[in-house]
């Protein structure tokens, strides 16, 4: 059944690796290549199309492919859309009373500040110091549910942060 290119994501489009350990360890050389390759391969003056009896999947156009790379390239931009794709996960994998061993959840009273950056952050068992960060328009952003997911940026553990918003007065 070919593969709409709506429900194709940015790796998809990109043909980076399907699994989340092995998009962890991508590095910005991988995705430049990456999208070279598939502007190459899927650009109407330089693809030869090849005739078949069976229908292909929908080609991603340059659009399509050009906003794959500008999302995946930078990092705030990647993780936010890493965030969005494993929301949209079935809800058994991120719901809080199924164990999941990926998930820790922690309230955001837990996590560090840093004032200059406005950003609420801590370290991984992986190592990586603040693997986990949290803005203050992605608290806002998610104000109503009171609570964030966020993937670790050095590997593919990921954080439930709960928090309830204080009215000023």
């Amino acid at each position: 059944m070919p593969v709409k290119i709506e429900e194709q994501g940015h790796y998809e489009v990109l043909s980076l690796p399907a699994t989340q350990s092995l998009r962890n360890q991508l590095n910005e050389q991988d995705i430049k290549l990456a999208y070279r390759r598939a502007l190459l391969l899927h650009h109407p003056d330089k693809s030869t199309p090849v005739p078949t009896s069976h229908p292909t999947p929908t080609k991603p156009t340059v659009d399509q492919i050009t906003l794959a790379y500008k999302t995946l390239i930078s990092p705030t931009l990647r993780t936010h859309y890493d965030r969005t794709q494993a929301l949209k996960a079935p809800t058994a994998t991120l719901n809080p009373q199924t164990s999941h061993p990926g998930l820790e959840t922690i309230d955001l009273d837990d996590l560090l500040h840093d004032d200059q950056q406005a950003l609420w952050y801590r370290s991984c068992r992986c190592g990586k110091e603040r693997a986990y960060t949290i803005t203050e328009e992605e608290l806002e952003m998610n104000s109503e549910e009171g609570e964030i997911i966020t993937g670790c940026q050095g590997c593919s553990l990921w954080l439930r942060v709960t928090f309830a918003v204080a009215e000023d007065d």
